[in-house]
């Protein structure tokens, strides 16, 4: 059960609930083998995945204009940061330069007493300061949206993989009514 990113688990089936402490043979659930699930279901869940992708796509798109707005305010205009999550990797990297670039320029400036323009040293200073603390954040909000946006892709090439059923049941065009009428008298005669 440690190898739990490379699969998709289930823990009914049925009705009937799985107790996991109960199992004491680790081949009953196999992470390894196919997943065997209906053409809807992987369809639902290719859906799913997509709408997740599109929300981090969203975060990672209001982050990066944070930080380009960030960038502007405090001249920094040759730096740009891309709102591509396919490209999430160099937009990390990129926020970890400029983070460098803000704390390679906060620590250049000194203040002493002989220092003229002291009030406005200072108040370059904390400025500063206080966009490489938002940096710092905005840098780990796009790793965890990173490990997610990789965790999602695992998951979409797994989906991939799964195997269909091949009892496919044809949707057939009567009332709902007289199919559930129809499902429980057969239902009868089996018995």
């Amino acid at each position: 059960m440690s190898d739990t990113n490379s699969k998709i688990k289930f823990y009914s089936l049925g009705s009937e609930k799985i107790n996991l402490s109960k199992i004491s043979n680790k081949d009953e659930l196999d992470s390894k083998k196919t997943i065997i699930a209906s053409e809807g279901f992987n369809n639902a869940l290719k859906s799913v995945i997509e709408k997740d992708v599109n929300l981090l796509s969203d975060k990672v798109d209001k982050i990066a204009k944070e930080i380009n707005k960030m960038l502007i305010i405090n001249n920094f205009s040759d730096e740009k940061i891309s709102d591509n999550i396919d490209d999430i990797d160099n937009i990390v990297n990129d926020v970890e330069t400029i983070i460098s670039k803000f704390i390679i320029e906060k620590e250049s400036i000194n203040v002493g007493i002989f220092t003229t323009n002291k009030k406005e040293k200072r108040k370059r200073y904390n400025d500063l300061d206080a966009c490489v603390n938002s940096l710092l954040k905005y840098q780990t909000e796009l790793v965890s949206v990173k490990n997610e946006y990789n965790k999602l892709l695992e998951r979409k090439n797994v989906v991939v993989d799964v195997c269909f059923e091949e009892n496919k049941k044809e949707v057939s065009n009567e009332n709902p009514l007289e199919r559930t009428v129809n499902f429980y008298i057969n239902k009868q005669k089996e018995n």
